[in-house]
Parts: structure tokens; C-alpha cells; sequence
């Protein structure tokens, strides 16, 4: 039995009684936890705003050997702007759910929530990038930091080297890109340019703290979304309840 402090994000939480709930929460050096909070769910209780979802806090936790119990909580970010505005907050809650159903439990995995904290800051504060950039950006990071990166410098089915500097037709497959050759070797490849390859190559070099420092028009955000789809089909196979709402966003 043992106590420990440790900083975190709150992911998902599962209301338990008229009292307690349930917290998923992904916490730094430590990975995803469920933690149950006593008597979170009263209108009195210190712990409302530090376990809500999006919640960032300090929290003490109680480790009996079987079960994880919070003893406190401090809220150091609530993201509040979230909830003022539908986008930024239905790309929000996609962002905690990905996040929650595509890493295990009890892994470290302090780089995918550097992301997931710099991606919702911007969602919640920034007005010189649309959520849907961030949401295709995020995306993208989300799948390299999971070790899913695309080839994008050569044909991902022979290994060519293609030369992404001349002007010229290009297409991405289902592994990254596609040379004239092994053309047949796919169904459903996405044209692109070299435009699309300079973006890619800036998301997948650039550090998280760097991300968020640029803007495209809506022909290639349209184009980077197809790609970031076609990656996210092919390599997680989870079941994300909130993503179809995000795509009936995007198509208006």
C-alpha cells in the first residue's frame, strides 16, 4: 500500500453512483490509470473542477494493490474555452477518446501527451488556426508517435527514391507514397504534390511545441485530411464513437 502524486490529464470518466465516478486518467511517467474518485459527483465536493473531463491536475493517489483512489486533486488547466464554442470542443473530446482507446494502460507514453496537452491548449486558445487543422495535425503526430509513420521520401512497395522536388504527379497509398510503377499495387490512391509532401515532412520533423505554427489553404487541408484518414483506417483499428461526428463537422 502506498501514496503517490503524480501530474495528469483526465481522459474518460464513468459515473459509478449519485456519488462517485470512475477517472481515466493518462498521468505523466506513469501512463493511462483508472483512479476512483470518492464523492467527486457532490455539488460540494473539492474535487468538481480538478476530475472533470479535460481536467489537468496534480493528483495524490492511493494504491491499495488492487485499486487506485484519489486523495487529492489540484486543477492546473481546464480548457475551459473548450465548451464555448462546438468545433474546438467536438475535436476536443475525439482527441481524449483516440487518445484513450489507442494506448495501453500503464505505459508511459509522455510524448503522446505533451501532444494531446499542446493540441487541446491550442484548440481552447488560438484563433490563427481552425480545429480542423489542429484535429489533421494532431492526427498525423498522434500516428508517428505510435510508430506509425508513412514513407514519404520513397515508394513504400519497392523503395524507390522519388524525387519529391521536381513537379510532377505523386500518390499515397496506404503506407505512404507510391511510385508510376507499383501503381497497380493499390486501390484508392490519392493524388497529391509536392505542396502535400512539404506539409507532411513539417508535421513528422517538427517538435510538439513547434506544430501549430503554420497554416495551409482548404484545397491541401482537404487533401492532408484524406491522407490522415487513410492512415488512421489502415493502422488503428479501434472504434471511435466521436469520429463520426467530427466528419459530419468537416463535410459542412
Amino acid at each position: 500500500m502506498s501514496t503517490f502524486k503524480a501530474r495528469g490529464i483526465v481522459l474518460r470518466e464513468t459515473l459509478v453512483n449519485d456519488k462517485d465516478k470512475v477517472l481515466t486518467v493518462l498521468l505523466k511517467d506513469y501512463g493511462k490509470f483508472d483512479i476512483w474518485a470518492r464523492n467527486s459527483r457532490i455539488s460540494k465536493s473539492r474535487f468538481i473542477a480538478s476530475t472533470a473531463l479535460f481536467s489537468y491536475s496534480d493528483f495524490i493517489i492511493y494504491d491499495n494493490g488492487k485499486t487506485l483512489s484519489l486523495n487529492q486533486a489540484d486543477l492546473i488547466e481546464n480548457f475551459y474555452n473548450l465548451t464555448e464554442d462546438l468545433d474546438p470542443l467536438a475535436y476536443g473530446t475525439y482527441f481524449l477518446e483516440l487518445t484513450d482507446k489507442s494506448i495501453q494502460e500503464a505505459k508511459p507514453v509522455n510524448n503522446i501527451m505533451l501532444l494531446l496537452l499542446k493540441s487541446l491548449l491550442i484548440l481552447s486558445k488560438s484563433n490563427t488556426i481552425s480545429p480542423k487543422l489542429v484535429a489533421k495535425i494532431f492526427e498525423l503526430k498522434f500516428l508517428e508517435l505510435n510508430g506509425y509513420m508513412p514513407i514519404i521520401n520513397n515508394c513504400n512497395h519497392c523503395l524507390k527514391n522519388i524525387n519529391t522536388e521536381v513537379e510532377q504527379p505523386l500518390y499515397f497509398g496506404s503506407m505512404g507514397l507510391v511510385c508510376k510503377n507499383c501503381l497497380k499495387k493499390e486501390l484508392n490512391l490519392i493524388e497529391i504534390n509536392n505542396s502535400v509532401i512539404y506539409t507532411l515532412n513539417y508535421i513528422f520533423s517538427s517538435d510538439i511545441n513547434n506544430l501549430y505554427k503554420f497554416n495551409i489553404s482548404n484545397d491541401l487541408l482537404n487533401t492532408i485530411s484524406k491522407i490522415s484518414k487513410k492512415l488512421l483506417d489502415e493502422h488503428l483499428y479501434v472504434n471511435i464513437k466521436s469520429k463520426q461526428f467530427i466528419e459530419e463537422i468537416e463535410k459542412i
